[in-house]
């Protein structure tokens, strides 16, 4: 079966810009132009988007995925890379749960730290965020997630 891009987007539950995007960073079959110059993909680019959409929902980066396309290409190859590729992925995955926690109870402390009777100027929730890197009370809020 062939699809036009606006179908395949449909069924693939990704945008047009989305497949054009993939398709230019090799990750589906190119489209095949037809007379009237429509793009027409066939039912592999399906399977590709879809195999693509379900690693983006893992969180997984574009760098992962076209690590795992690479292996698709070597079907008979033994799939110890594309465990440890998940392995990886799962590390880094508890790595942004614990950082998230630490998040969390920073905020909760922050929120801790508000008495609604007192102005902007003497919140002690501003003045925290304020504080210089070196003060013992800071709230370290830097998100290093990639």
């Amino acid at each position: 079966m062939k699809y036009t891009i606006g179908e395949l987007a449909k069924k693939a539950k990704l945008s047009a810009d989305t497949i054009r995007f993939y398709e230019k960073k090799a990750l589906i079959d190119p489209a095949q132009r037809a007379d009237n110059n429509y793009r027409y993909y066939g039912e592999n680019s399906l399977s590709q988007l879809i195999f693509i959409r379900h690693c983006r929902e893992l969180g997984m980066s574009l760098k992962e995925i076209q690590a795992l396309h690479e292996q698709l290409k070597h079907p008979t190859d033994g799939c110890a890379p594309v465990n440890e590729l998940i392995a990886n992925h799962l590390n880094h995955v508890n790595q942004t749960i614990d950082q998230l926690l630490r998040f969390k109870q920073q905020l909760e402390h922050l929120k801790q730290l508000c008495d609604h009777d007192e102005t902007v100027q003497n919140c002690k929730i501003i003045q925290s965020l304020h504080a210089p890197d070196s003060s013992d009370d800071i709230i370290d809020l830097r998100l290093n997630i990639h």
